[in-house]
């Protein structure tokens, strides 16, 4: 099933309560490690309650929630693997803490990118085992054994207790950022000359969107293979709504004066046809339409021919140089802005459909946007 397919109303319902049925989440996870700790009372029990807080209080999403469980996991058993060789065959305190030191040293140095919060983990899991190197490694491995515990309660419970999916809040987002780009043009070409509207609450609003949809990629990866498959599209795909957000930001600087009316309105006739195109994709990735729209063949090819045209009729032959220089270059630049809105859209456009294509399991032709 496509990941713009309608959602069905379980997972609908889920999505839109789901800060309560995350917290419930929460409490369940809790209650299971409280009752695990009624029957068979393990030593240092609370390293499974902290690590159930620590994976899901700051991730719902199922994928997030492998995500950090398996890194903590890892970091975990990595670092206490090297706290226990240190305390079980070395005598000198000076030289356990010297490469007790020397081992967190290192792990802060190549801490880095997707992998840094196992390196945390291992560092920090290498200090509470060593401790004050007492020589009694029981402490650490029930410690260990116990986050692992945690790490285990915090999957089962994501996956399969009102699993909340990174691909429903990334499809809203999306939706929710190509909404906002489309209300600031309507709202652009609905204003009079020399309008003063304000644009950045929906700007803000759609660029708020996008750095979600980015803070999604990594549960994305772990809930679909076809997604993963295209992460590098999914990067793209935040790229190019910037682009779009970035060209928007410069429709309030292009008012224009009474003279200019005319010409600006035959040009604003094409823009409102990009409007209708970002509402219609705005539909189908919140899932309220079945079918991807298509876009014409050549649309910004076909748009410059048209806004060509439209300058080449509104340049008023009769006026002195001076002001037609200036017409001219005012509405060449309108004229450029609305073209390259033109080519982001497509651009948009040919990435959802690519994402589209993939989950059906058809043959995806890569398409390229003209060069702005």
């Amino acid at each position: 099933m496509s990941v713009f397919a309608p959602a069905s109303p379980f997972a609908d319902f889920i999505y839109r309560h789901f800060r309560a049925i995350h917290a419930l989440k929460l409490g369940l996870a809790l209650l299971i490690a409280v009752t695990i700790n009624a029957i068979w009372s393990p030593p240092h029990f609370i390293w499974s309650m902290v690590t159930i807080v620590i994976i899901m209080m700051s991730l719902p999403q199922v994928g997030g929630a492998i995500e950090k469980s398996l890194q903590r996991a890892v970091g975990t058993c990595l670092g206490s693997a090297y706290g226990v060789m240190l305390v079980a065959t070395i005598d000198s305190y000076w030289l356990i803490m010297g490469l007790l030191i020397l081992g967190v040293t290192l792990i802060c140095f190549i801490s880095a990118g997707r992998y840094s919060y196992a390196y945390l983990v291992a560092g920090f899991t290498i200090i509470i085992v060593v401790g004050d190197a007492n020589h009694d490694t029981s402490e650490a491995l029930w410690r260990t054994a116990n986050i692992l515990l945690g790490c285990v309660i915090a999957i089962l419970v994501s996956l399969f207790i009102f699993p909340i999916k990174a691909k429903q809040d990334w499809r809203s987002q999306l939706a929710n950022a190509i909404d906002n780009m489309a209300k600031v043009l309507t709202q652009h070409l609905h204003a009079p000359a020399n309008h003063d509207l304000d644009f950045r609450a929906e700007l803000e609003a759609a660029m708020k969107a996008v750095l979600t949809q980015k803070k999604l990629f990594f549960s994305l990866e772990w809930e679909s293979q076809t997604l993963k498959k295209h992460k590098v599209l999914l990067a793209e795909l935040v790229n190019k709504q910037v682009r779009l957000i970035t060209l928007l930001e410069l429709l309030p600087l292009s008012c224009w004066q009474e003279a200019d009316k005319e010409a600006y309105h035959q040009i604003n006739k094409i823009a409102a046809e990009l409007t209708a195109y970002l509402h219609r994709l705005s539909e189908f990735v919140a899932g309220k339409t079945a079918t991807l729209p298509t876009l014409p063949n050549a649309l910004e090819q076909e748009l410059q021919h048209r806004l060509q045209l439209s300058l080449a009729a509104q340049t008023p032959n009769s006026a002195p140089l001076a002001n037609e220089v200036a017409q001219g270059f005012a509405l060449t630049g309108y004229g450029w802005l609305i073209y390259q809105l033109a080519i982001a859209v497509e651009a948009l456009y040919a990435d959802i459909e690519i994402i589209e294509i993939a989950y059906s399991g058809q043959t995806v032709l890569h398409k390229t946007a003209k060069p702005s």
